[in-house]
């Protein structure tokens, strides 16, 4: 609507003035009194009050939508999007409008876009391009055909048909399409995948390590990374290729890249090297914040948007303990608090009276009607799930594999509105495009759980018993499958010293799975990263990394006869050990290594508190109860490299019977062909009630039901002879081990065996439960929650004090089957 106007108007809140040469300027009105502040306008309609009610109102109605929505199988970005809406002007400003009057929106733009500043920030800390460099080129294929063909269904859809009722409106006023370049910003919209709203429906689901979750992923990462050259290229588009603002944008990527990280890197270094303990990067950060906002600063200026700079700069940053402390200190403040005030500004300018006027015949036709909107959004909703389809049946996929991969690519997220936010900023897109398209963005990523869950009708699939793998079924020939668990790097050395002593050789080597678990938080852009497999030659080093997954490909790349496939998986530790327990399953795993939920206290013994340590302890005993193959529980006390310095490792195993110390003798059997490993086995014999009254007339402790069960005579102890006796003739020949027998008539009589050796070995093997005797000891001789979890002699071994350092494995075979 074209007007003109000279001179000035006014209204409460702001004044519009003009001159003639034709330019506006609206201002808003101060609050400012010359009467005092008691005869002040209300307090309460300041811009910073506006902007706290605004914001506790997205924040509360935020988690309000995602209660309700999270049984829906509903990832985050729902709930914001209508946590946004919720605070719209268009719709409180009708009802109550001096809540949000326009005095305040200056304000609380600026703070929204500050928030996505930093958000973006985040994304370049947490970004990693190995999965894209490793992706297979079936998740190439797929992804490359869901963006092209999205890209051109969207630009038709709202080409031809959205802006087709807009230009007869504007035609008999001699008006126009609002631009030539809008339907670029729609396709490009319709060519995202979000990975993180992605993997959180895959987890929700329980498909986030399925074939299809997997392939999604990957498919994901690619879409987005894409998507990102295209809205450069659209920018450039809109712009007309204005070669400077290009040529700007590039050289500050070239400086950063090439200046900026290696300065970063540096001034890390140095502050490494004068605090090498404990270094203090709390000044370090505080710039780093500072530049955040100096980098977004520079694209804008360069003429790109601001985010470019601030996710450039989040991407250069060293990784490690810098990186690390400030995705704690912002990771949790910036999407909890602040993005809200992002979502306000979208949901701001959505008005659903413009998308569907012809619901209130009383309002002016300014857009289309829902029959037209409805089918834009089916259409848009087909584009990427028809070529995925296309595209997933051509790589020999399933039909049912290849629709489910095409709903999932259909999960739309925060950079989809940061699109078409973009658009609408440059004025490429009107207020029914941007309108419409949000509500497909909804409608769209709402239908991508309900879909899943009827293609695939249990998702969360149960344990599937599969022939029984462990160590003791792995042949002297075959190759070994382990997987090893790790939730930070302090848990790293210990286990790969126990991979190194599981003897890797030629005939029979080592399979690792090594998994960094990560607990899942509102922040984390990924759920599993599959970081591949390395292997190469033989040259023995120090392993020593920041990163979990670096240290075992590190030791992989320097270990003959290993082979490691490191993963990164977030999730919530009530639901961990599922995930863990489908990786063992799938990859046919013989043993999982886990370490022991406590903290050990190598210098003062014993163990110290944690405070994840109800959490770790949950998940401990969850995968010892559901893992279908043998678990071992790590209690590393500075268990001895393999190296120069430290020549021979001595191991003492610890034999009562059962099948858990079958399962932990047939572990230690292969340790023993380790050329630096010194076994002892050491094998308690029980003796029988009458022996033990023979040798004591005074046995009156109350241990006569421990001495009945420890009698046993049936089918376990045969077993455990059997076992016994060829372990014996295996190692009749070999010096570095030795076979110890003791009789043994009480508990204590046990205990102070073990005591005797303090000293003598870097790390016990026992197994977690021993046959009969089991139920005697755990009900009459120990009271501790921890013989629970890793069992009665390993709990005794933890809490004691002749064992401080002294690392302990508890092994616990997988559930027994029996075949006819």
């Amino acid at each position: 609507m074209a007007f003109k106007l000279n001179g000035t108007i006014g209204g409460e809140d702001f004044v519009i003035s003009s001159n003639t040469k034709n330019l506006i300027e609206v201002c808003f009105n101060k609050t400012i009194s010359p009467t005092g502040l008691w005869r002040a306008h209300n307090p309460f309609m300041s811009a910073l009050s506006v902007l706290v009610i605004k914001l506790s109102i997205a924040v509360f109605s935020t988690r309000i939508f995602m209660l309700v929505f999270k049984p829906l199988h509903q990832p985050r970005i729902i709930a914001e999007i209508l946590g946004g809406m919720s605070t719209s002007t268009s719709n409180w400003g009708k009802v109550v409008p001096a809540v949000f009057p326009y005095s305040t929106l200056k304000i609380i733009e600026t703070m929204g876009n500050l928030a996505l500043v930093y958000h973006m920030f985040l994304v370049g800390l947490e970004l990693d391009l190995k999965p894209i460099f490793r992706a297979g080129k079936k998740a190439i294929s797929i992804a490359l055909a869901g963006i092209i063909f999205s890209v051109l269904v969207g630009w038709a859809l709202c080409r031809y048909v959205l802006l087709k009722d807009f230009a007869e409106q504007t035609k008999g006023n001699g008006g126009k399409l609002p631009t030539k370049d809008g339907p670029w910003f729609w396709g490009v919209a319709l060519a995202t995948t979000n990975f993180p709203d992605l993997a959180q429906i895959l987890a929700d689901l329980k498909l986030l390590y399925s074939d299809v979750g997997g392939l999604a992923l990957s498919a994901s990462v690619i879409s987005d990374l894409c998507s990102w050259f295209l809205l450069l290229l659209v920018m450039a588009i809109v712009n007309s290729f204005q070669t400077v603002a290009v040529g700007l944008t590039l050289l500050f990527i070239g400086l950063c890249v090439f200046v900026v990280h290696p300065l970063l890197s540096w001034i890390v270094n140095r502050i490494r090297e004068r605090t090498p303990e404990d270094g203090d990067y709390s000044q370090f950060e505080c710039f780093v914040l500072a530049g955040v906002v100096l980098c977004g600063y520079i694209t804008d200026a360069c003429g790109s948007h601001s985010i470019v700079g601030s996710f450039m700069f989040g991407a250069i940053m060293p990784r490690g303990e810098v990186s690390n402390n400030l995705k704690k200190k912002v990771g949790s403040f910036v999407p909890g608090i602040l993005m809200p005030l992002y979502f306000c500004i979208n949901g701001g300018r959505l008005n659903y009276v413009d998308i569907l006027s012809s619901i209130y015949p009383s309002e002016e036709k300014t857009g289309t009607d829902i029959y037209r909107v409805g089918g834009v959004v089916i259409l848009a909703f087909a584009a990427k799930t028809v070529s995925t389809l296309v595209a997933g049946l051509i790589n020999k996929m399933s039909f049912r594999d290849s629709l489910a991969l095409g709903v999932l690519m259909n999960t739309k997220g925060l950079f989809t509105l940061i699109i078409l936010n973009t658009g609408r900023d440059v004025k490429a897109l009107n207020k029914q495009t941007f309108g419409v398209m949000v509500w497909a963005i909804l409608v769209m990523t709402f239908t991508v759980g309900p879909l899943l869950v009827f293609l695939y009708k249990s998702n969360a699939r149960p344990f599937v018993q599969y022939k029984q793998r462990n160590v003791a079924s792995v042949g002297s020939n075959d190759e070994l499958r382990i997987l090893a668990c790790a939730h930070n790097s302090s848990n790293v050395s210990g286990i790969i010293n126990l991979l190194e002593a599981s003897n890797p050789t030629k005939n029979s080597p080592l399979h690792v799975l090594a998994v960094h678990l990560v607990e899942l938080t509102g922040h984390a852009s990924a759920m599993l990263v599959v970081h591949g497999a390395c292997k190469t030659n033989d040259v023995h080093f120090p392993y020593n990394s920041s990163s979990p997954s670096n240290a075992f490909e590190t030791y992989a790349k320097h270990r003959e006869n290993v082979m490691v496939q490191t993963l990164t998986a977030v999730s919530q530790y009530s639901t961990m050990h599922r995930d863990i327990c489908n990786l063992a399953e799938e990859n046919r795993v013989a043993i999982i290594i886990i370490p022991f939920h406590k903290k050990s206290t190598i210098l003062v013994g014993g163990v110290a508190p944690d405070p994840n340590n109800s959490h770790l302890r949950r998940l401990n005993n969850n995968l010892i109860a559901n893992a279908q193959c043998s678990v071992g529980v790590l209690v590393d006390r500075g268990l001895g490299a393999f190296n120069y310095s430290y020549p021979q490792c001595r191991y003492s195993m610890l034999f009562f019977g059962g099948v858990d110390d079958r399962e932990a003798l047939a572990y230690v059997g292969r340790m023993a062909g380790h050329p630096k490993v010194n076994l002892t086995v050491i094998s308690f014999n029980i003796m029988s009630e009458n022996e033990a009254k023979a040798c004591s007339d005074d046995n009156d402790d109350g241990t006569d039901g421990f001495l009945k069960a420890l009698a046993n005579i049936g089918r376990e102890k045969k077993l455990d002879e059997l076992f016994l006796d060829e372990f014996r003739l295996r190692s009749m020949n070999d010096a570095s081990i030795k076979f110890v027998e003791n009789w043994v008539t009480s508990w204590e009589q046990i205990l102070s065996l073990i005591q005797s050796t303090e000293g003598e070995y870097d790390m016990f093997i026992v197994g977690r439960r021993h046959g009969e005797m089991q139920e005697a000891i755990s009900t009459t001789l120990l009271d501790d929650d921890d013989s629970n979890d890793i069992g009665v002699l390993g709990d005794a071994l933890v809490s004691s004090t002749f064992t401080t350092s002294t690392s302990i494995l508890i092994v616990q075979q997988g559930s027994h089957l029996d075949y006819k």
